[in-house]
């Protein structure tokens, strides 16, 4: 179980990473469309070809919604905030409350308790994410006001993640995950889509690297990564996941480090470590 949560926080870190990969090559929710499209028919595929089965009729508009929470409008939204202006240093710092919303979601949703241990550990590893992030808030705050919209549309967007994440330990949770999965991308690629036409999104540069990341976006991030989260949401418990993306921003610096050559000062290190220790500690609970 720890070797996938690793991979899923390492793969959880590429997709801040290629979102800088995808500027100038295709517009984020060109990207998003197509990706959510393509893996949903991949992973409609498998469950065909392996004969899973589907959800009846009257559950499937539960998975539908899944996909539109977890795909489409959380993305969707956080690409808006920042295309609007929010820095990416907020956005992080806004992320950074993600595990204490699902896991107080989960307690009022599903009744899913956490030790006192696990909220330490949580409380942890959000002061070492603000660590991470404060240089770029320092910088990001010093370029001038951020809007009430775009404060709103972040908000908005962890708020949609959190409750995604929840509703992945509801019933939908009973179903084959692979026939799940194909139903929530290609609703997420409606809600995707939407956002296409809503910021007259169009470019997508017709040459092999674009192609790539496309690709890359099917099978790493929508079919390791989501699949990973959702598997892994099935078989622990929902604060434990949700802290645990708490180590992909950091991740993220350290990897642009050496793919951006961007600077990572001691007290970026530091929260780093602290966020570590952190989620260590949040999920130590499991154990006692």
């Amino acid at each position: 179980m720890a070797v996938f949560s690793v991979l899923l926080v390492l793969i959880w870190s590429m997709g801040f990473i290629t979102g800088k990969f995808i500027v100038g090559l295709i517009d984020p929710n060109v990207y998003l469309s197509i990706r959510f499209l393509c893996a949903g028919l991949v992973f409609l595929a498998i469950a065909l070809l392996l004969r899973r089965p589907f959800p009846q009729w009257k559950e499937v508009p539960k998975h539908i919604f899944a996909g539109m929470l977890l795909n489409g409008l959380y993305l969707g939204l956080a690409y808006v905030a920042i295309a609007k202006g929010l820095p990416a240093g907020i956005m992080a710092l806004i992320g950074a409350l993600q595990p204490a919303l699902v896991t107080l979601l989960a307690f009022l949703w599903i009744k899913e308790k956490t030790s006192f241990k696990g909220i330490i550990g949580i409380v942890i590893g959000m002061f070492g994410l603000v660590l991470v992030v404060s240089p770029a808030l320092d910088l990001d705050m010093g370029n001038g006001g951020v809007s009430l919209l775009t404060l709103i549309l972040g908000c908005s967007a962890i708020l949609v993640l959190s409750l995604g994440v929840t509703y992945q330990k509801t019933s939908i949770s009973s179903s084959d995950i692979f026939s799940s999965l194909a139903i929530q991308n290609l609703a997420g690629s409606l809600v995707s889509f939407g956002f296409v036409f809503f910021l007259g999104e169009r470019l997508f540069v017709m040459q092999w690297e674009s192609f790539a990341l496309v690709a890359w976006g099917i099978f790493v991030l929508s079919g390791g990564g989501v699949f990973l989260m959702v598997w892994l949401l099935r078989k622990s418990k929902a604060s434990q996941v949700s802290t645990m993306l708490l180590l992909a921003p950091p991740l993220a610096a350290v990897e642009s480090y050496f793919l951006f050559n961007e600077s990572m000062s001691m007290i970026q290190i530091a929260g780093f470590v602290i966020t570590i220790a952190g989620v260590y500690l949040s999920r130590a609970k499991a154990k006692t």
